[in-house]
């Protein structure tokens, strides 16, 4: 009888003890699971925030010579226009307009890589020969998301000041379907840089006679900086650390059109 005890009892037992130690088993697993789940979570996570976010391609406008040879407005038209044109330039500052463009340009590829944005330049130097329709190409050819050109402006009133921006037309022949998005890329950008800069804001001028414009099958916007042909604004455009300013207003009006 004793001998049955005993062996009932560490029958008991082994059984008792096993199923304690599968049930620890079962709870560490578990935990592992959990922890696992949470840890590709966070792997999941940081990946999407890694993976870059729009692609913009930069034309720094003009270039050091002009090409006075035609192109065409736009596609298929038979009016023309010159090839490019080389730019005003500042009495004040001594810059050229195609100096100041890449300048700016350069600036503003820097703080778009820093944002994760994916950029493509059209130009990186002065000495280039590059049609507006050209300029235009490299945008359609890499389907961007923005096509962002910098530009300044001048004019024979010294007094005149201020930065607008440039989309095409509801009615454009070439690329309407397109005037809504670049309407709102124009907007969003001209708002933020004259927030940022205190550059007395103009307008949205649209038209269809910018064949750099038209030519263009990406949202597109041309930023006139402000008037070279004004001593204030000239001085302030040439300025490195207003410059910086200026770049941080582009890329907040960048990042308000992706909202």
């Amino acid at each position: 009888m004793a001998k049955k005890i005993i062996t009932f009892l560490m029958v008991a037992f082994l059984v008792t003890g096993c199923s304690y130690f599968n049930k620890k088993e079962v709870k560490t697993t578990n935990n592992k699971t959990v922890n696992e789940t949470k840890d590709k979570k966070i792997v999941n996570k940081e990946k999407q925030e890694e993976q870059p976010k729009h692609l913009i391609v930069i034309d720094a406008g003009h270039q050091e010579r002009g090409n006075n040879e035609k192109e065409s407005i736009g596609p298929g038209s038979t009016v023309t226009k010159p090839k490019v044109a080389s730019g005003t330039s500042g009495k004040w500052s001594g810059l050229n307009e195609y100096e100041l463009t890449l300048q700016i340009s350069l600036k503003l590829k820097e703080a778009l890589l820093k944002e994760n944005y994916q950029v493509i330049m059209v130009r990186e130097t002065n000495n280039v020969n590059i049609s507006n329709s050209e300029r235009a190409k490299i945008a359609n050819d890499n389907n961007c998301d923005a096509f962002i050109r910098i530009h300044a402006n001048g004019s024979e009133n010294t007094s005149a000041n201020g930065a607008m921006t440039i989309c095409q037309t509801s009615s454009n022949p070439y690329n309407s379907s397109l005037y809504g998005q670049s309407k709102k890329l124009s907007e969003c950008i001209l708002n933020k840089y004259t927030e940022k800069t205190g550059i007395k804001k103009e307008r949205v001028w649209e038209t269809d006679t910018m064949s750099g414009i038209n030519w263009c099958q990406v949202p597109v916007t041309i930023l006139e900086l402000g008037y070279m042909s004004n001593k204030i604004e000239d001085l302030k455009l040439s300025d490195d650390s207003f410059q910086n300013e200026m770049v941080e207003g582009i890329v907040l009006g960048i990042n308000q059109y992706f909202e």
